[in-house]
């Protein structure tokens, strides 16, 4: 049982605030998936004396009474108190409007570990049900979170109005958004003027718009499930390192029909990232979107981060690069990538307006898809040790990557796919090119160029073909 002693809660509350306490497991260990934390039957939550139940302000788990005044009135009477937790009993908590967190308080629902998901039927647990902003993609979020050090953990989040079988999805608001500024004259760079949040053990299910993390430096985002439609997280003007761990946006979290699925692979992206300075990302997963990972330029800047252990199945593109950092550039290590929705689809795209370093390591990419990869922009790009799998699928003569004007460096990369199909193609754009010691399965290594290469700025050797009929190595001109 966790200690929440006087002591241990002040010593806690002092050192990282009330998101720190309601976010960690017993002993540092993560919690099993779906388990029940407890549940409060009287007015007090057994946890804390500095928790309350959100049932004494009024609230009803009945999935007909409009909850919004007694949860909001819950969250207000703990920040005034100094901070605590609102304790969310079992139940399914409708709300016809929206609520906005203030410093210091925990909304805490009964799951120690991300809710399976299913609340359309007759799933237990701390489900809310929000209805407002139906149509009002920019209205509020559902909740808005305006003071640091605020935690939202252990509860489901469904959309009782927004019909799996519907021909297409209904538009809504973010269903959490972080609206906390820096106090007035200071700037957007230090200090825990909107830092703090976390979001764990929480599971979106059918979220129009997922989380919204502007300006949420030093976020934490642990174990969330779902499947987001239009956006699953969107991170911009993070100028301190921001966390995103064990988060998936895959189809069994909300079975929906094949016109809203359709939808998803022609619309929706799971990660996006803007301007963060220092972004971590550890073991996500993005099914059936059109993009996977997508990399922006805001009017704040781009991204440079670490990724480690990413996944994206069936996407049109599973990692975009429209701008990254020049200085920091994207480190991705571990990933599996598969894009084979559409006749054009692409394991990577790196657009022609990059210009920060992007190194993809030990990684692998597969389909059918159009091409594995197209190379562009300015910045670096170095694909070390990856594995490419299954591409050409209209059967045009494509290479697996296309250096069209970044410098390249590709190399212990093996290249399964029979016969003679292109490994690589280079265009008069690249600026440079290093291909060496990668392995094609199949009759020759076949490298597309525009006529001759200065050795200054291409060095191309050491590439061996699994085929006996040719050549192990073969250029062929464009």
């Amino acid at each position: 049982m966790i200690d929440f002693s006087r002591r241990n809660w002040m010593a806690t509350l002092a050192m990282a605030g009330v998101s720190s306490l309601a976010g960690r497991s017993v002993g540092g260990a993560p919690p099993h998936t779906g388990m029940l934390m407890g549940q409060a039957h009287g007015n007090e939550s057994p946890l804390s004396p500095f928790a309350r139940n959100v049932l004494k302000f009024g609230a009803r788990g009945d999935a007909k009474t409009d909850n919004t005044t007694a949860f909001q009135k819950a969250l207000d009477a703990v920040h005034a108190a100094g901070g605590g937790i609102v304790h969310v009993p079992a139940g399914r908590f409708l709300f016809k409007g929206h609520l906005t967190m203030p410093s210091n308080t925990a909304l805490l629902g009964v799951f120690a570990g991300p809710p399976a998901g299913f609340f359309g039927k007759l799933g237990k647990g701390t489900v809310l049900m929000p209805t407002e902003g139906r149509g009002r993609p920019n209205g509020p979020a559902f909740i808005s979170v305006r003071g640091v050090n605020c935690t939202i953990r252990g509860l489901g989040i469904y959309y009782p109005q927004q019909h799996a079988d519907a021909v297409e999805p209904a538009p809504y608001p973010w269903t959490i958004q972080n609206i906390s500024r820096p106090p007035t004259g200071h700037p957007p760079f230090g200090g825990d003027g909107s830092a703090g949040l976390s979001v764990i053990d929480v599971n979106l299910t059918n979220a129009y718009q997922g989380i919204d993390l502007t300006l949420a430096r030093r976020h934490y985002i642990d174990r969330v499930f779902g499947r987001p439609i239009l956006i699953g997280i969107y991170v911009d003007q993070c100028y301190d390192t921001g966390r995103i761990e064990n988060t998936h946006f895959v189809w069994p979290f909300w079975r929906c029909g094949i016109p809203i699925t359709r939808w998803i692979q022609d619309h929706g992206t799971a990660f996006r990232f803007g301007r963060s300075d220092g972004q971590y990302v550890f073991n996500t997963v993005a099914l059936q979107y059109h993009i996977g990972y997508h990399f922006v330029q805001t009017p704040s800047g781009a991204c440079y981060g670490n990724f480690l252990g990413m996944g994206a199945d069936s996407t049109f593109e599973a990692i975009r690069v429209d701008a990254g950092q020049p200085d920091g550039g994207l480190l991705f290590t571990n990933g599996l990538f598969v894009a084979m929705v559409g006749a054009q689809a692409q394991g990577f795209v790196i657009g022609p307006k990059n210009t920060g370093q992007v190194i993809m390591n030990n990684c692998a990419f597969w389909g059918l898809s159009n091409r594995i990869g197209t190379i562009q922009g300015t910045g670096p790009v170095s694909l070390i040790g990856c594995n490419f799998q299954n591409w050409d699928k209209n059967n045009r003569g494509e290479p697996a990557i296309l250096c069209d004007g970044a410098p390249a460096t590709i190399s212990n990369c093996l290249f399964f796919l029979s016969g003679t199909r292109k490994a690589l193609a280079i265009t008069r754009r690249c600026a440079t090119a290093v291909i060496t010691g990668n392995t094609f399965q199949g009759k020759a290594f076949v490298v597309d160029r525009p006529g001759p290469l200065p050795r200054s700025k291409f060095q191309i050797h050491s590439n061996v073909a699994t085929g006996k009929d040719t050549s192990a190595y073969h250029r062929a001109s464009a």
